[in-house]
This record gives structure tokens, C-alpha cells and sequence, in this order.
């Protein structure tokens, strides 16, 4: 679909293209084609399962009338007082859309045969992303033309992408993990993508075996699942595999071990944001790999670690890392006070911890918001969770900080392989971490809440948490 807006300093027609909620083929070519055709992409959200009924409307600062069917609405007065008017349908998923907005289908039964390309200038806003949000509020990111450009060069010369290659495309178009370095890479290089719209499991080992890719990006849950598959079935991925890149979300140094030792392929560890159009630093698939760390920068990037007032900290020092670099964000949508607070001379705080150590490469300790500060000692969420994780029987960990009082809690949630008891899990953690780092609670559930990408989202595990984003109907 497409949503048509205007802009008040030119008064000139735009056309933001928005994905189909649900994704198909057609995803491939919408947003490329937008971007050649000079128009800005981007997605309309609707909740699903537990939301009925409900719209997320992310970063709108226009007047506008939302009405019932049955509401009647002066349209030439609304329009006068430059007011939109959207109706909302009796029922019906399919029947609810966005005012002024054409259908996908009915837009290529009207398209001409011929690609029309635009000429653009590389400050052009290309795309709206919205941020994952596991910390708070999603926010809208800005990403140029220029962005998108310095993201494809950088890493078509780091990982040496070339048109015999076949990229395993099991992650979600709509993330920019998916969007840019899966098909936008694939794309630019020439490169064929194996589609798989429904992802488990089995599918996507059976389309591995059947098709043998190249390259496979994937997310850690993905890796962790083929590995079970692969020890179950005491078998190996095939040799046309050169290259595993797993980001989106930390992968325990163990897991790496055993996937190399089981399927024979080597993982490579990056690190990206929305900010960065996805990867922007990796480790190299032809130097040294360290586990545990997301590499070196990319060329076209530079990172580096500071402190609360943004001064430089010394190898193995541990403060927030910043990015700056022509793949990075011009800011964020329609929010001035995030922009302007996210960036210090000209560098990104990406708010997230971390230290480099002598050889140039960087470790991830945590999310800046997420550090428990305990009895006035800092304590990495990360870290309690890895020594969660050493445990046969825990399958997934997530620590937050929880008030209790005037004081601070710190709260373990996971899910479980067997049966484990509180007190196993405590005795576990005392035996690695120090006795101020021990949770004081640990909740067992049967699922963490979590992103498409597979990072936790740990603001839904605060009990008083609330989706901001919806509009509930009464």
C-alpha cells in the first residue's frame, strides 16, 4: 500500500510507501522500488493476537479526525483547516486502512511497463525504521540514501560479496538486520536469496541442505535451534557454506564453540543498530575471530568507547560506545530532544556499554538502561544472565532491576530444559558471581517476551509496564 502525504514547505506531493502488515514477495521489490521511484519507505504497524483492534500510530504530528463510519464529516472544512480524516471500519482486519491510501494490488494493475527511476541527492530521506523499543518508546530513524550507500560499500568489502553467492533470507524484511543485510545486500551485489517466508527449525535446515547457500545471517535463536537440529540428526552443514554471521542480539561464547564444532561452519559475531543501517562493526571472516566480541569497525566507521561527558577511555576501560560514520543516522523522526541528545561532536551514543581491548576489537556489557545500580555498585544484567545460562537445565535468562522500597532487586526470569528448583539456581549463581550479584528473585516462565529478532524485551517484564503505542477501542 501507500500512503499519501504532503509536505508544508513545498507543498509538494509525496508518497511514503508502507509494507503489508502481513509480508510476502512483493516486500522485495516495494521498498527498492520506492527508493529508486524518489519516494520515502517505510511500515504501517497493526497488532495482532493479544491487541485486537487496536492501531499503532508512531511519530504523527498532524491534526487529524479518526471517525466511525457512520460519522459524517465536513470534508472541505476539514481540509480548509488542513485536518486529515481517516475512518474506522464496523470490522474486519482487511477493510482497516490508513487515509488516502491505495491497495498493493490495485497500484500494479494501474503501473506503467516501464521503470521510471528518480534522481536523487544523497541527504534524501530514503526510509522510516522504527527502533526494536526493548528499553522503552520506539522511535523513527531517519536513513538517508547516503546511509544506505556507505552501509552496502562497507560491507560488500568486508565479507567480499559477489554475484555466485546464494544468501540464506530468513529474517524479516521489515528489521534492518533483514532489510539491509540480507536483501539489499543480496541486491546491490547481484547475489541470489533464498526466500523462506515461514521460518522453523526444520525448514530452514531442509532449505540449507537442499539448496546449499553460502552465506547464512540469521539471529542467535536461529543458530541455537539448528545446532539441537544438527546434534539430533548427527549431521553437518554442507561445505558450499562459507560464512555464518549471527547479530541482532548477544550469542554466548559456548554456543559458538559448539556450533563450529558441530556443523564445521564458523560464526561471525557483528553488531549494528537501526541507526547504522545494520552492521557497522564485525569480526573479520579472514583475521582473528574472538568470541564473545562483535569485532572490529567496518570500513566507512569508526567507534570508539566514552564516558558520561563523552571524553575517549583507555583499552579495557568499560563506558558507552559511539559510532559516527556516513551509514549513521541524520536523527530521529519528529523528535528533536532524542536527536539532539543522542549525538556528542558529531558522534552516536549508541547506549550501549562496552570496552575495547588492545588489539582494537569491541565487547558488549549492556544496555546503558538497563544497569542495576544495587547498594550504589554497578552491576551488568549480562553478566548475571550468562552465569544463568551455564546451567544445563536454563534455557533462556533475562535480569532486570526491580525497586523494592528504597532499594534496588535484582530479578532473574527464565525458562527451563528440566526441572530446577530457586534454591539450585542460587546455589549455582554463588558459586561465580559475588553475593551483591545474586538474584534475589527468580521467576520461571514458559516464554520470554521477545522481539522478531530475538532480543529480549525486558520493558514487558516490569509489572507495571503498559504499551504506550495503542489506542485502545472502548
Amino acid at each position: 500500500m501507500k500512503w499519501k502525504i504532503f509536505s508544508r514547505k513545498k507543498r509538494k506531493e509525496q508518497w511514503r510507501l508502507i509494507f503489508q502488515p502481513d509480508g510476502d514477495v512483493a516486500d522485495v521489490m516495494a521498498l527498492p522500488g520506492a527508493v529508486m521511484e524518489g519516494r520515502i519507505a517505510g511500515r504501517y504497524l497493526l497488532a495482532s493476537g493479544g491487541a485486537p483492534g487496536t492501531v499503532i500510530v508512531q511519530g504523527v504530528c498532524r491534526k487529524g479526525i479518526l471517525a466511525g463510519v457512520d460519522v459524517a464529516v465536513d470534508h472541505e472544512e476539514a481540509s480548509e483547516h488542513d485536518v486529515d480524516v481517516a475512518y474506522q471500519p464496523r470490522g474486519g482486519r482487511s477493510s482497516l486502512r490508513p487515509a488516502e491510501t491505495v491497495n498493493f494490488e490495485e497500484m500494479m494493475l494501474n503501473a506503467g511497463d516501464e521503470l521510471v527511476s528518480t534522481t536523487t541527492d544523497s541527504g534524501d530521506l530514503a526510509c522510516l525504521l522504527y527502533t526494536s523499543g526493548t528499553t522503552g518508546r520506539p522511535k523513527g530513524v531517519r536513513l538517508t540514501v547516503k546511509n544506505f550507500v556507505s552501509e552496502h560499500q562497507a560491507t560488500r568489502e568486508f565479507m567480499e560479496v559477489t554475484p555466485q553467492d546464494k544468501i540464506i533470507g530468513v529474517l524479516p524484511f521489515f528489521h534492518v538486520f533483514g532489510l539491509s543485510n540480507v536483501l539489499f545486500l543480496g541486491l546491490v551485489n547481484g547475489a541470489s536469496i533464498l526466500l523462506i517466508p515461514q521460518y522453523s527449525p526444520g525448514s530452514l535446515l531442509k532449505a540449507i541442505i537442499k539448496n546449499d547457500p553460502t552465506l547464512i545471517i540469521a539471529i542467535p535463536t536461529m543458530f541455537v535451534h539448528l545446532l539441537m537440529l544438527l546434534e539430533r540428526k548427527k549431521t553437518r552443514l554442507p561445505d558450499s557454506i562459507r560464512l555464518c554471521m549471527s547479530g541482532a542480539a548477544p550469542l554466548p561464547k559456548e554456543m559458538i564453540e559448539a556450533f563450529e564444532n558441530c556443523s564445521g561452519s564458523r560464526i561471525l559475531e557483528g553488531y549494528g543498530l537501526t541507526e547504522t543501517v545494520a552492521a557497522c562493526c564485525l569480526n573479520p571472516p579472514d583475521g582473528v575471530c574472538k568470541a564473545g566480541s562483535i569485532g572490529l569497525p567496518i570500513p566507512g566507521f569508526e567507534m570508539k568507547i566514552v564516558d558520561t561527558k563523552g571524553k575517549d577511555l583507555l583499552p579495557g576501560e568499560v563506558g558507552e560506545i559511539a559510532v559516527r560514520g556516513e551509514g549513521v543516522t541524520t536523527g530521529y523522526y519528529n523528535l528533536t530532544q532524542d536527536t539532539e541528545e543522542a549525538f556528542i561532536d558529531g558522534w552516536f551514543l549508541t547506549g550501549d556499554m562496552g570496552y575495547q581491548d588492545q588489539d582494537g576489537y569491541f565487547f558488549v556489557t549492556d544496555r546503558k538502561k538497563e544497569i542495576i545500580i544495587k547498594g550504589g555498585l554497578n552491576i551488568s544484567p549480562r553478566e548475571v544472565e550468562e552465569v544463568l545460562l551455564k546451567n544445563p537445565l536454563i534455557k533462556e535468562a533475562a535480569v532486570i532491576g526491580r525497586k523494592k522500597g528504597e532499594r534496588e532487586e535484582i530479578v532473574a526470569f527464565v525458562t527451563t530444559k528440566g526441572e530446577v528448583s530457586t534454591k539450585d539456581l542460587i546455589r549455582h549463581c554463588k558459586e561465580s558471581l559475588s553475593n551483591f550479584k545474586v538474584p534475589d528473585e527468580i521467576c520461571f516462565m514458559e516464554t520470554l517476551p521477545m522481539s522478531v529478532t530475538g532480543k529480549v524485551l525486558k520493558k514487558e517484564l516490569v509489572g507495571d509496564y503498559r504499551d504506550e503505542r495503542r489506542i485502545e477501542r472502548k
